[in-house]
Order: structure tokens, then C-alpha cells, then sequence
């Protein structure tokens, strides 16, 4: 599911930053798990942090802080990220219902009890272990997580790859092959050797081409003609049996 955990605790209170590392730390420990933990004492500071690296698994987010409050950053992040599970801190029970419209897992009430911590973060994993399938890639300095049931087709491009999905396009300096072992195998095909598809994207295949449902007509090799064909009928074929 993930090889390493990572926290951030964003509080504008020190000592509730360091009540919540202990708790956190030893909710680790009990369960065995590896940790990354990040503090931010404002939602700016966090905002920031996140806007150039996406890879946050869980946010323990205080609502009330100056400047920014947490409602209002879970939303701003919410607009790029439906992947964060955000935790809310509150010492006003008032604010449960702001969750809602930012799908928060769930909310802490000050004074916290570790054990109702702990429920949240096995909530969490749960949820995370049955997220969508991911990737991080590095663009421009920024680490962006993409949705792999997004990506629409997958092109080399001298020492880049682009990555053109539903609804953007992303360049990385990164090698075709490295990107295709992180890839889930039975969603995606090599038809050319520049060239990686999302099956689920796929409307038509030919000798020569495959077709997108965008109408993008990406090139397939002679040589991975009969694999492409092959993988394209094998995915469809397994979502109907299902």
C-alpha cells in the first residue's frame, strides 16, 4: 500500500503540534508503520509546502488558526487534490458540519484522546489502501500526483516523457521504461516504443494506430501489434466477467 507514511500536523498551537507528533508516533509504532511526519504552524505555511509537494497521505488539520483557517485551506486543496485525507481538529463542536463539502474523514474534538486519534488514522489507511492508484512525478520542481485511471496515453520525447491525461498534460524528465514498471500493468500497454496507452482510453486499435476516445491517434509498432490487441481485449473482457 505505501512504503513510508506521510503526516503533516498543521495547528497554530505548539503544544497540540507536539501532542499530536506523540500520539501519531506511537499509533506508528503500534501498527508498525513507517513515518514522515511534517509540522506547519499556519495554513499558509502548509499551502505552500503542498503546492510543490503533492505526496501527503494524511493532513491533522485545525480549523480555527489565523489567516488562513483549516475549512477554508481543506477547500482550496480540494480543487486540485481529492486524494489528501484530512483530518479536522476543533475545540467548537459547530464545525462538524463544514466537513461535508470537503469530504473530510472525520474530526477530532480538543481535548484530544489518543485513542480516538488512533480510529481516525486506521480509518485513513483503509481509505488509502483503497485509493486509486497513483503516480508522482516531478514537473518543473513541483511533485504532482496523478490519478493513473486519468492517464490517457504516454509519449517519450527525447530525454521527457509527456503525459497527457483527461484533462492536462505533464512533462517530466523521465525514462519510458522506468515509468511503465510503475504503471499498473493490467491497466496500461507498450504499443510502441514511445508510446504507453491507457486501456481504459482506448475506442478502436488498428495495424497502425490506436485510437483514443479523445480521437488522439497514438502509433502502434508492428511488433506490439498482437500484445496490444491482446492486452486491449483481455482489460474489457475482465471488467465484464466482474
Amino acid at each position: 500500500m505505501y512504503s513510508i507514511l506521510n503526516i503533516a500536523i498543521c495547528d497554530d498551537e505548539k503544544i497540540e503540534v507536539e501532542l499530536l507528533n506523540t500520539y501519531v508516533k506511537n499509533w506508528a509504532k503500534r501498527n508498525r508503520i513507517k513515518l514522515e511526519i511534517e509540522f506547519f504552524y499556519s495554513g499558509e505555511s502548509f499551502e505552500f509546502q503542498w503546492q510543490a509537494d503533492k505526496s501527503y497521505d494524511i493532513l491533522l488539520l485545525d480549523i480555527e488558526m489565523p489567516g488562513i483557517n483549516g475549512v477554508e485551506l481543506a477547500k482550496r486543496i480540494r480543487k486540485e487534490d481529492d486524494q489528501l485525507d484530512i483530518i479536522f481538529i476543533t475545540a467548537i463542536p459547530d464545525y462538524i458540519g463544514e466537513g461535508y463539502d470537503v469530504s473530510a474523514i472525520n474530526y477530532l474534538i480538543k481535548p484530544i484522546r489518543e485513542e480516538k486519534l488512533y480510529e481516525c488514522l486506521d480509518r485513513s489507511i483503509e481509505d488509502i489502501g483503497r485509493d486509486k492508484k497513483t503516480i508522482l512525478i516531478d514537473a518543473d520542481g513541483d511533485i504532482i500526483r496523478i490519478n493513473q485511471e486519468d492517464i490517457v496515453y504516454i509519449e517519450s520525447i527525447s530525454h521527457e516523457i509527456e503525459i497527457n491525461t483527461i484533462k492536462d498534460k505533464y512533462i517530466t524528465r523521465k525514462n519510458i521504461g522506468v515509468i511503465e514498471k510503475e504503471l499498473d500493468k493490467g491497466a496500461f500497454v507498450r504499443c510502441h516504443r514511445s508510446y504507453i496507452v491507457g486501456l481504459k482510453h482506448i475506442k478502436k486499435i488498428t495495424k497502425k494506430n490506436v485510437e483514443m476516445d479523445s480521437g488522439h491517434l497514438v502509433p502502434v509498432s508492428r511488433r506490439q501489434y498482437k500484445k496490444t490487441n491482446k492486452a486491449f481485449i483481455d482489460y474489457f473482457r475482465g471488467g465484464l466477467d466482474e
